[in-house]
């Protein structure tokens, strides 16, 4: 048995396992867990799942009744109790949030950076793109344009993702429609670029909605705009590999980069995902993964010629554990981040992280940096959350657009 930097005895035992909701508009609700353990110390991760809050919620008191009470050695044996043949995407998600939260803890107790825990840092600041769709409900070209100028000539950001495409399925649309949705995302790209300047990244994530004709319409329109890169704009499993290399080759010659990757889970998925060969950067999402499977996910790209992001669009901690995994890699390209999404990302955090030419210093605090305000949490848990039963006709990111 081994003394903790707290005083107690290693293993200890896990004490509690907490959640907080916090309501961030009508789509976004953020799941924050809090994993208590004996000498006091406490980790923490993220399990925000849009549309299925109520059954994280049950998942984490699920793991809670298995957990607490007990002591493990390390993250992987709390989570083989929790691990489940045919686990549905809420336990997985918690699953996540726990080993986030194991770790954090053990980075605390050791008085270290998480990315240190992890083999880091690599790099001392990280890289960072401002994502602005979900805290934009005018969904005019003038609104994007002005809300991206806001986060370059105000915070800072040297790197600018939108989703301008609401509205758009290339299976359900008919061609009328089609061609009034595509331009009508077109425009938006345009008057962005316009109002951030040519030496500001523009990133565009397609969200799957495009077909092949479509997806080469939006590269040859776009031409001029410089885009840093095309996120996801073919569903992986509607297409063949070669229609995907086909596009990846029709973008690179005209400079762009195709992104992809974010539903993957397992090494599995992102061994085979990488052999498709159709994507130039993959940005995998720690929800999905967790962060072990997430960083040999990433090498493995690395190795594999492929550049290497964070799929990020979610809530004040994974924000930061993320900031944490992407200073540890030793080759790590650029990470999204949820930008003015609502006010509650900083305050929960105790204020924003400064920028210092477009990237995030990293924070030498313990673990992932200043615990969540538990408070505010508490109070916006007490508020409780309310669901729509469809996202439809509501503005901004996220399903049903």
């Amino acid at each position: 048995m081994e003394t903790s930097r707290a005083g107690g005895r290693w293993p200890l035992p896990i004490t509690s396992v907490e959640a907080f909701t916090i309501q961030v508009s009508a789509k976004t609700v953020w799941i924050l867990l809090e994993l208590g353990f004996a000498d006091g110390i406490a980790g923490w991760g993220e399990a925000t799942l849009a549309g299925a809050e109520e059954a994280v919620l049950a998942e984490i008191g699920h793991a809670g009744a298995l957990l607490a009470g007990r002591s493990f050695a390390g993250a992987g044996e709390a989570l083989a109790g929790l691990r489940s043949a045919h686990a549905s995407q809420a336990r997985l998600t918690v699953m996540r949030a726990v080993e986030q939260a194991f770790l954090d803890a053990l980075a605390r107790r050791a008085g270290l950076p998480l990315a240190a825990l992890l083999g880091g840092p690599e790099r001392q600041a990280v890289p960072v793109y401002a994502n602005i769709n979900r805290g934009i409900t005018n969904r005019s070209p003038q609104a994007f344009a002005a809300r991206a100028r806001e986060v370059v000539t105000q915070d800072g950001y040297r790197a600018v993702k939108i989703a301008p495409f609401d509205g758009l399925d290339w299976a359900r649309v008919d061609h009328q429609a089609g061609t009034r949705l595509l331009s009508a995302g077109l425009a938006r790209i345009a008057a962005v670029r316009e109002a951030i300047g040519p030496d500001v990244a523009l990133l565009v994530d397609c969200h799957a909605r495009l077909s092949p004709v479509m997806a080469r319409t939006v590269l040859r329109e776009v031409g001029d705009a410089g885009l840093y890169w095309l996120e996801e704009p073919l569903a992986e499993d509607a297409f063949d590999a070669e229609t995907g290399r086909a596009l990846r080759h029709f973008a690179n010659d005209r400079g762009i980069r195709i992104a992809g990757g974010e539903h993957l889970e397992s090494f599995a998925e992102a061994r085979d995902f990488l052999a498709r060969g159709t994507c130039d950067a993959i940005l995998p999402d720690l929800r999905w993964t967790g962060i072990r499977t997430g960083l040999a996910m990433l090498e493995l790209a690395a190795a594999s010629g492929v550049g290497v992001s964070l799929h990020n669009p979610v809530g004040p901690v994974l924000d930061r554990i993320s900031v944490q995994v992407a200073a540890a890699l030793p080759s790590f390209l650029i990470l999204e981040r949820q930008v003015r999404e609502s006010p509650l990302f900083d305050a929960i955090r105790g204020g924003p992280q400064e920028l210092v030419e477009g990237a995030v210093l990293l924070d030498d605090a313990p673990g992932f940096g200043p615990e969540p305000d538990r408070a505010l949490l508490e109070r916006c848990t007490r508020q409780g959350f309310i669901r729509p039963a469809s996202l439809a006709g509501i503005a901004g990111a996220g399903g049903d657009t």
